[in-house]
């Protein structure tokens, strides 16, 4: 079966510079306004700091460097800030370079589109006519109105080096930021290099030391929307802000409501939800359904750890092994154990269920990288961290105490999982998602088919596909692992919000939470697997002479749903389950051959059984 465990500052108008995410001037001031959050991950438990643009006092925060990322006007009736205009907010922006930290580039206008409900503007970074690769500031608007910026700059500069007059033409040319240290960047140039295939566009960019980003733009057409994919929405009746949601073995839903300290079961036959009070410890916020019944969470306001044990109805604490303490996501392993993130104070721990006792704890090895969640690599027996402010991965062994991080290509790291060599990761800042391939250690990206759709939560098909939800208009997309492909599927209500939750079940069903519109919703884009699926047998019978006939009954699957029997040698065999939920896949061999043959339904269920021809 297959395997199933996110230069230095000067100019006008810089009255403060931001020293780093908690350096001097920080403190926890006004909130990010509503209409602007979303954007950084974490945004309401990250310090303010004030920062002035042509004379304008903003409030910020930071995330990937100690640039300010997020920007708005410290007062509601600020004056002095552009109207919603290309030309006027490109002058604007055009004498904030050094604040915003793209001193020797210029901004140029590029599009208006729609985050949720803002319209933003959107403009590009250029010098001597070539653009900075990925770099943008978008400008937010509501209603005519100015609500702040977003300054997608991936670090301080620290250098510049210009092209050679005599490389390529402008239009094969690109600056690139490329890593200089934690937080800063020295600008050089490279030629992107686009080859056109039967349904995407691959690029490169290659620098002087060879290739330095591959990127896959798959046609709009590969996502469109397939017929008979259904989603349900089932309003929650009981408190706010569904986040976290995971499946358990009957089936039945949970998911985390950290504004009313609750784990909330929803059992879809009947539709009942019922709360399940997480006291004394408060905030769940991610939440995962493990082994032997229990439901754990992290206790992001109280510190610490809980677990509701659904097959006796209690709840347990364990409080964290050092303060401040803001646990988040928990990760159970194949060791039995249960890992923890701390996004806020850097940290991820190791919990044992048995003796309920904290093993160790260890420190990121960059500092502040906001890890946020991980999955584990069980053919090696290592755990794969999200590193959304480092632009990272971290990754330790079951039982180590040293995180190895590894680069990534930008865009905030934010959910990971781990299939068939390969560790995917959404991107929060950026409508895509990154590949790292544990084998050859290269990085991968691929657009999604929709634009303006930023990554957010994921999980594992138990096929191996991966499915993403998208936090702006609001989509899931399912990556096919073997075509590299992806199909959409619009949410039906509009700017969900959907933040974190995301799951699938042992069914193939999809499920995932509308944090902002107090939804749970789920896709069945098939006929659901029963969970019963298997070979029941794989078994040659003699034809003539040395000629033998290999028939693999399938059985328990749901009636109108696809299979496919392959052979260990490449040969395949398809066909329909019928109403019995059996089917066949039938190969001519010859005596002696041996092998194993895997079945794979429709809704994603695999098996595999081992056969003999005498």
């Amino acid at each position: 079966m297959m395997k199933r465990s996110g230069a230095g500052i000067s100019g006008v108008g810089l009255v403060l510079a931001i020293a780093g995410a908690l350096g001097a001037g920080s403190a926890w001031g006004r909130e990010v306004p509503r209409h602007l959050r979303g954007i950084v991950m974490g945004d309401r438990h990250r310090p303010v700091a004030p920062v002035v643009l042509n004379n304008v006092s903003f409030e910020s925060i930071s995330s990937f460097s100690s640039l300010p990322y997020l920007l708005w006007p410290a007062a509601e009736d600020a004056t002095g800030l552009p109207v919603k205009n290309g030309e006027a907010v490109r002058a604007w922006l055009a004498t904030c370079a050094a604040p915003l930290g793209f001193e020797g580039f210029e901004p140029r206008y590029i599009e208006t589109y729609t985050w949720r409900e803002n319209d933003v503007l959107s403009f590009e970074l250029v010098r001597r006519g070539i653009v900075l690769h990925d770099a943008r500031i978008l400008v937010h608007f509501r209603a005519g109105a100015f609500l702040g910026i977003q300054n997608h700059v991936d670090g301080r500069i620290v250098g510049i080096e210009d092209p050679n007059p005599a490389d390529p033409p402008n239009d094969l040319r690109r600056y690139y930021a490329a890593r200089a240290g934690d937080g800063e960047v020295r600008i050089i140039p490279v030629t992107e290099t686009r080859v056109k295939r039967e349904d995407r566009t691959i690029a490169t960019l290659n620098g002087a030391s060879g290739v330095l980003e591959t990127r896959v733009y798959l046609d709009p057409a590969s996502g469109e929307e397939p017929q008979g994919a259904q989603i349900t929405e089932y309003v929650v009746p009981q408190g706010t802000f569904p986040d976290q949601i995971s499946v358990d073995e009957n089936g039945i839903v949970w998911f985390s409501q950290p504004n009313n300290n609750s784990l909330t079961s929803f059992n879809p036959v009947t539709t009942v939800f019922t709360q399940h009070n997480t006291s004394p410890g408060s905030g769940p916020d991610g939440m995962i359904v493990g082994t032997q019944g229990r439901v754990w969470s992290g206790m992001y306001f109280s510190g610490g750890l809980g677990w509701y044990d659904s097959i006796s109805g209690t709840m347990h604490n364990v409080a964290s092994p050092y303060t401040p303490s803001a646990m988040a996501i928990p990760v159970e392993t194949s060791d039995g154990s249960v890992w923890v993130t701390d996004h806020a104070n850097n940290k991820i721990s190791e919990f044992n269920p048995v003796t309920r006792q904290w093993i160790r704890t260890v420190n990121m090895p960059t500092p502040n990288c906001w890890v946020v969640q991980g999955h584990e690599d069980t053919d090696r027996g290592q755990i794969y961290f999200t590193e959304y402010n480092a632009n990272k991965l971290g990754r330790i062994a079951l039982g180590g105490n040293t995180v190895t991080d590894i680069n990534t290509l930008g865009g905030g790291p934010a959910f990971c999982v781990y299939s068939n060599n390969k560790v995917y990761y959404s991107r929060w800042n950026e409508p895509g998602m990154g590949v790292y391939d544990v084998i050859s250690g290269t990085v991968t990206e691929y657009q999604f088919p929709v634009n303006n759709e930023s990554g957010g939560p994921m999980w594992l098909r138990p096929n191996g596909d991966i499915v993403f939800g998208t936090r702006n208009r609001g989509y899931i997309m399912i990556f096919d692992v073997e075509t590299a492909t992806f199909t959409s599927h619009q949410i039906p209500t509009p700017n969900p919000a959907l933040k974190d939750g995301l799951t699938v079940g042992a069914d193939n069903v999809i499920w995932f939470t509308e944090s902002g519109v107090n939804k749970i919703a789920k896709l069945v884009d098939g006929p659901a697997c029963t969970g019963n699926e298997s070979i029941k047998k794989a078994g040659c019978r003699a034809k003539s002479g040395d000629r033998r006939s290999l028939v693999v009954k399938l059985v328990s699957g749901a009636p109108g749903d696809t299979f496919t029997v392959s052979l260990n040698t490449g040969e395949t065999s398809s066909g329909v389950i019928d109403a019995t939920g059996k089917g066949k896949g039938k190969f001519s061999r010859t005596a002696g051959d041996a092998g194993t043959a895997t079945a794979r339904w429709g809704c994603g269920a695999t098996d595999s059984e081992g056969y003999t021809c005498p």
